[in-house]
Formats: C-alpha cells, sequence, structure tokens
C-alpha cells in the first residue's frame, strides 16, 4: 500500500530518511522532491525495481535512467573515464541541475546531484547510486507537486511541498573522453558548461 508523508525540505528528519532507505533496499519505489521537479526513485542493481519504475512511468525499457549520488566520490568507481574537465564541471555545479552522461561499465548513464536537503539525504544514507527520473508518466508535464505525481504506484511519497514556479530541468550532456556535447537544454547555459570543461582539461 502506497504512503504518503511529509517532509521538511530544509531538514528532513532522519527517521523519514531511513524509512525512505530501507523502502529502496527492500526493491521498493520512492518519489521524492529535487530543486526542479517532483523525481522517482529505486535501486538500480535491483532488475524487478528498475522494471517496476520503467512500467509505472509507461516508457521504453532500453532508455536509460539517470543516476542520483551525493558526491562526485560515488560517480568516479563508475565511470571508465574521469579528467579534470568532468571534475571541474562537478565542483561548480554539483549539487546543482546538471546531469552527466558518462561511459560506464554498462553503457552511458547519467549521474546527478539534485541541489536539495533531501535526495542528498537520501542518497548518502544509501550509499550508493539510486535510479532517478521525473514522477510522471513519459510524455506528460513534469510534476511541480507531490499531488501531480498520484499516477504512479510509488510505494512512498516523500511531499516537501511545491518546487520552484519558475524551475527548469537539469542540463543534461555527455562527455566522450575530450569532448562534450548537448543532449538536452535546461537550467545551466551549454556554452558556458563547454568552456569549464574545456579549462579543466588544460589545467
Amino acid at each position: 500500500m502506497s504512503s504518503h508523508l511529509k517532509i521538511d525540505p530544509q531538514h528532513p528528519a532522519p527517521d523519514a530518511i531511513t524509512r525512505a532507505a530501507q523502502l529502496l533496499a527492500e526493491g521498493g519505489l520512492l518519489i521524492l522532491p529535487t530543486e526542479t521537479v517532483y523525481g522517482i526513485a529505486c535501486d538500480p542493481q535491483q532488475p524487478q525495481a528498475l522494471q517496476r519504475l520503467q512500467a509505472a512511468k509507461g516508457r521504453d525499457a532500453n532508455k536509460p535512467i539517470a543516476r542520483l549520488v551525493a558526491t562526485p566520490q560515488q560517480v568516479k568507481p563508475l565511470a571508465l573515464h574521469w579528467n579534470n574537465g568532468i571534475q571541474a564541471l562537478c565542483q561548480a555545479h554539483w549539487p546543482g541541475p546538471l546531469t552527466l552522461v558518462l561511459e560506464t561499465a554498462h553503457g552511458w548513464t547519467g549521474f546527478r546531484v539534485p541541489d536539495h536537503p533531501v535526495p542528498i539525504a537520501i542518497a548518502t544514507a544509501y550509499g550508493s547510486a539510486l535510479a532517478l527520473t521525473s514522477a510522471n508518466l513519459s510524455g506528460q508535464p513534469d510534476p511541480r507537486t507531490a499531488q501531480q505525481t498520484h499516477d504512479l504506484p510509488a510505494d512512498l511519497t516523500l511531499d516537501s511541498g511545491p518546487t520552484a514556479d519558475q524551475a527548469i530541468p537539469s542540463t543534461v550532456i555527455k562527455i566522450d573522453r575530450q569532448t562534450i556535447e548537448l543532449l538536452r537544454a535546461g537550467a545551466l547555459p551549454f556554452p558556458a558548461l563547454e568552456s569549464l570543461f574545456h579549462q579543466g582539461l588544460s589545467t
């Protein structure tokens, strides 16, 4: 049965974070706030949970899902290639609305550190990357409130109130060794990211 839990966006209660982490460990689906939109998360190491998430959104099972992490240190062991350009982007824009698509042993994977205490606390408590995507049916508007996520069969919804009125989805960029590519325009302008990446490579 789905549960709905109010949570303080700036000071999330430790028991709520523990409950969320335990649910994820049991293969559950969790709806949670980020600084842009509400997301739905699961443990990507549990195939059944990942299948439930894909089915809940009604999206192609072959379409990759980004990973929620608490720090760049959770990404480094997973990325096949890491350089000073990537490090510069992480230092400047994480936490924040930037998704980095990097090559891993399982293919190209997006990574993000939301600028919001709730997802960071959950990712920290869980200790490993979580699958995270927007908590809406594929093709539908991004959810700004927990109430707009009711169409999804999550096991627990953490409700911290509306996200920012002008919230824009994260900018998604792909980094292949020495090259950087814009996959989706978003909150951060690509020219500035491209410049910072190349500056980092030169150091």
